[in-house]
């Protein structure tokens, strides 16, 4: 083998310096911590930021493993890291070092096997599991805002649908309360109050446009003496009875009300004279003809109405003048016998 000159000699110093040289300043300036371990795991080197994550002084740290650096828990994933470097793998996984003055720290490993020796990188996992420890708490308290969003959406709308529903409620109740106030607690019909209601109405309509109206006054005759004869629970029911029957002998646009007592009155709707006594006839004979319980002891043998008609003319100009017209044909009705129609 040929002699190097002193010469060449001193070039391949100089160049195995500089390379040196570099590798300290490589090793140096990087800012992830960084270890030289040889094949038994001892550290060999570190650079500024490895020793500074474990802590321990370089003299103190030439003596010691990798495996003097991890805690108990994590110490069979960090020797199958080893294993699989020895096969020619990198690898790379989440563990934990101990460091001297800090206590355990969690890092990532970063691991592989080059020129007989191992190169060991770690990466500060802190701040990263502090942002994601914020980030979940964050998260949960997101998550939980949103619950409590939805559920106050949901009570919000539990809350709108009972006040809607209440306010149904209540509406129905005012329209209960109307209807009620309009109508005779016996017989369901409108009442006294409600019929002068609207003949005023009609009356108003009738001077407006001259429509033809009419009134009918419905008695039923001898009923004082069926009350006291038969009690007065069947004269209520011969009072639903008359009701009804009146309803059906009138069209469905008239207004069928009970006046007072035995009395009815029928507001007929857009109906002239001829046709209100054509109306007044049918009623009167449908209860005629319809049988009541003990009707033989009325004094006519039957239990009738008689029917006071008024229309609305030049004489009668008002509500009171139609009232008293058909009051008074009523009247006449009565005086002529009874079971009769007058108008």
């Amino acid at each position: 083998m040929k002699s190097l000159s002193l010469k060449e000699i001193r070039t391949k110093v100089e160049a195995l310096e500089k390379e040196i040289r570099l590798q300290r300043s490589i090793l140096e300036v990087l800012q992830e911590p960084l270890f030289i371990l040889n094949r038994k795991g001892y550290f060999i080197k570190g650079n500024p930021k490895g020793m500074e994550i474990l802590g321990h002084p370089p003299e103190e740290l030439q003596e010691m493993a990798f495996m003097d650096v991890v805690p108990l828990e994590d110490l069979s994933r960090v020797l199958e890291g080893f294993e699989e470097m020895e096969q020619g793998k990198e690898v790379r996984f989440r563990t934990h070092i101990t460091s001297r003055l800090r206590g355990e720290i969690p890092v990532e490993f970063f691991g592989t096997l080059r020129q007989g020796v191992f190169f060991i990188a770690l990466r500060d996992l802190r701040e990263k599991i502090e942002v994601e420890e914020e980030f979940e708490r964050t998260k949960r308290v997101f998550t939980k805002k949103i619950q409590e969003r939805d559920l106050y959406a949901k009570e919000l709308q539990m809350i709108r649908d009972l006040y809607k529903g209440k306010l149904g409620e209540i509406e129905r109740m005012k329209e209960e309360a109307v209807r009620l106030s309009y109508t005779d607690d016996l017989t369901g019909i409108y009442n006294h109050r409600f019929f002068i209601e609207q003949l005023t109405l009609e009356v108003e309509r009738q001077r407006r446009y001259s429509t033809p109206l009419s009134l009918l006054m419905i008695d039923i005759d001898y009923f004082k003496q069926y009350n006291d004869t038969n009690g007065h629970l069947a004269g209520d029911q011969v009072l639903k009875a008359i009701a009804i029957l009146i309803q059906r002998g009138v069209r469905q646009s008239d207004i069928v009300a009970r006046y007072g007592g035995e009395e009815f009155s029928a507001i007929l709707i857009n109906t002239g004279r001829e046709t209100a006594l054509e109306i007044a006839e049918r009623v009167r004979r449908m209860v005629a003809d319809t049988r009541f319980p003990n009707e033989s002891a009325q004094p006519n043998k039957d239990l009738t109405v008689s029917l006071g008609v008024a229309t609305f003319s030049s004489p009668i100009s008002n509500l009171t003048d139609l009232i008293r017209e058909a009051d008074h044909a009523l009247y006449l009705a009565k005086k002529n016998g009874r079971n009769r129609i007058e108008g």
